[in-house]
Parts: structure tokens; sequence; C-alpha cells
């Protein structure tokens, strides 16, 4: 499965703007960036007359990520909000879902942005503590999270929220063959997966489509389900609540869906942790190989 570095070395920059680039957000790369730019920095300086400014420019170094990462978490959380009034105003035009879509598209990329540069305000502190001897204290607000400070009533008020939601699912459920779909997010050969699924519909008239929105095959397939009239469920991945567990607990949540079977088109990390799961419940899991790819000659 290619990289987001993978992406870019083989297809170049986007032109869409900075917001449409992949995010680097593994921690070596984070952490190394972080060190990098606090060396080339305070190591410069240390030693010098400007060494007593040190700490405090540090601490200032620190900090600036941390209440970026904060104010990108509530832009999320705004957004979040915004998804929830868009879902209950749906009215099945192509504006509206395009509005969903767009919506749903720039929440992910704030909490993706947000998880970022939470790893790299650690980062920073941590630096800014080798340095000084002395442990980081935000301006404002804690290190941790905003979420790890919740109160008790706020944990409690979310759960409510949450229940309120899987009860408007319940009431709003389809009916059918529940099948799931999960795939390879590199993959763009949409014939062998409308192959695939025409089979399957042939197989279960009723079939109902569940998959997590995710790029690649799913998408491939999301576009299959609404050519040929076959409803859909999403289990799109709560980032803001279950954060890189996101998307294996949208995997949960299809089996307790009560899936009947599942189709995994290529590999993944995330599609094969789908397909281990139903297959230990007993579910039938039919496996696609991705095509093979063009050798360089």
């Amino acid at each position: 499965m290619l990289t987001p570095y993978d992406e870019i070395e083989l297809f170049g920059l986007t032109e869409n703007g900075a917001d449409d680039l992949p995010i680097p957000n593994d921690e070596d790369l984070q952490g190394r960036a972080v060190g990098e730019a606090f060396e080339a920095i305070f190591g410069t300086i240390q030693g010098t007359g400007l060494g007593s400014e040190v700490e405090p420019l540090a601490h200032a170094f620190a900090t600036m990520f941390q209440r970026r990462a904060v104010s990108l978490d509530q832009a999320a959380d705004r957004q979040k909000v915004k998804i929830k009034s868009l879902v209950g105003t749906q009215d099945g035009s192509e504006i509206a879902e395009q509005e969903l879509d767009e919506a749903t598209r720039l929440y992910t990329m704030l909490q993706e942005k947000a998880d970022a540069l939470k790893g790299m305000a650690e980062a920073a502190a941590q630096a800014y503590e080798q340095e000084t001897g002395e442990h980081y204290t935000p301006v404002t607000g804690d290190r941790t999270t905003r979420r790890a400070m919740e109160t008790g009533a706020v944990f409690e008020a979310k759960k409510l929220l949450e229940a309120a939601d899987r009860a408007d699912a319940e009431r709003n459920k389809v009916t059918g063959t529940k099948i799931a779909v999960a795939g390879a997010s590199d993959w763009i050969d949409s014939a062998p997966i409308w192959r695939r699924l025409d089979a399957a519909l042939a197989k279960c008239p009723d079939m109902v489509l569940c998959h997590k929105g995710s790029r690649g095959a799913e998408r491939i397939a999301a576009a299959w389900a609404k050519s040929r009239k076959v409803p859909q469920i999403l289990f799109r991945p709560n980032w803001a609540a279950h954060n890189k567990a996101a998307p294996f607990r949208a995997n949960d949540e299809m089996l307790t869906a009560k899936i009947k079977g599942a189709i995994l088109f290529g590999g993944g990390g995330i599609g094969l942790n789908l397909a281990e799961k139903a297959e230990a419940k007993g579910l039938h899991v039919a496996r696609v190989p991705a095509p093979e790819k063009p050798r360089d000659v």
C-alpha cells in the first residue's frame, strides 16, 4: 500500500492547495523535524550572550505547537457539529450529498492536522526539558490533550450523545443482507470491484453495502452501490473519540451490526483486521487480490 510519501514521489504535489497534500503524521518524522529545528535554533545560541534566552524561547517554541493543536481540535469539533446537522437535513439531492462529503473531508483533514501537531508539541516539550532541565508546562491549559482533561460530567454527556446517535441509527436502519467491504486505499481499478459486487448482488438481491467510506476500494464500491441503487450503511471512523484506533473500532461496529459476510479487496492492515475478525465469528470472507502492477521495463 502506498504511503503519503510514495504518492508524492509517484504523482507529485497536488495543485489544489496545501490542504490536499498528505499529512506527515508518523512519530519518527514529527520528532526528527522538531528535534532538528530545535537544535538548529537553540544549539546555536547556547553558550553565547543569548544563552539566558534559551529557556523562554524554547518554552514558546513548544507552546506554539500545543496552542495550534488545540485550535485545530476545536475546529474539528465544530465541523463535527456541522456534519451532524447536515446528516439530519439530507434530502437525497446531489448538492446536499456533496456538501456533506465536503464537510466530512474537512473534518478528517482538521483532525489529522491536530493529531500531527499534538505529536510535534510533545516532541518539542521533551526537547525543552532535555535542554533546560525544567518540566514543561504550557502557559494555558495542560500538557495532556483536552480530552484527557474532560470532567466526569462531560464524559457522561458524550456517552449520552453516543447512545442517542445509536438510537437514531436503529430507528433508521436499513433491512437486508449486510455485506461489508474493505480494501486498499491505493486501489484504482474499478472493473474487478464492480464485477465482484455484481456477483454478490446476484446472490443477495436484498444486499446492503457496509463500509467506512475510505478512499480507494471502498469509494469505488460506494460508487457501484449508488449506480446499482443498493442501500449503503456508512460506518465512518470516529477519529475524535478513538484517534488512531478509529478505523478498527469502525470494523467492530460493522460486526456488531450483524453483517453476513465481507469482501476484502487487496491488502492493508485495517481491511485484514476486519477479515480476521469476521472469520473468527464464522462469517464468509471473500478475498480479491489487487491487480498486478505493470513492471518497469
